[in-house]
């Protein structure tokens, strides 16, 4: 995996303050009879997704599959995010991205649990040491 830029770390971070406020929801679940349920994303959280994919967040080079037991431990266990580096955050975004997929409502638990923000968080604190760095070297 190539290393995160600046660049990638500052198109997340206004979501902080997105997800963070009163009322945000990810979005509902729609039934129909006679149908199996699906999620509807509100527009922030299909807005978020789409710079994940844009910036490079969610990579198809890495094996989300046998990463993510490794990925529970983060789940599981906010602190553990304290110490991540930001390709653990691009790993946990894959994985969870990628994870939708097979098990829909999957982004709607880790936002609501709150795991979501703790990942934008501490890309804050990685960027505030991004800032200490000359990049153009």
């Amino acid at each position: 995996m190539t290393p995160v830029t600046p660049e990638q770390n500052d198109a997340l971070l206004p979501f902080i303050e997105k997800f963070e406020k009163k009322g945000f929801t990810t979005g509902k679940w729609n039934s129909a009879k006679g149908e199996l349920p699906s999620f509807s994303f509100d527009e922030d959280v299909i807005s978020f997704l789409q710079t994940l994919d844009e910036y490079g967040w969610v990579t198809p080079e890495f094996n989300w599959i046998a990463w993510k037991a490794s990925a529970e431990k983060y789940i599981s266990d906010s602190s553990a995010i304290k110490t991540a580096d930001a390709t653990t955050i691009q790993k946990l975004f894959t994985t969870h991205v990628r994870s939708e997929r097979f098990s829909e409502g999957h982004l709607a638990s880790v936002f609501r649990n709150g795991h979501i923000l703790d990942l934008l968080h501490r890309l804050k604190v990685i960027r505030s040491v991004m800032e200490e760095v000359d990049y153009n070297v």
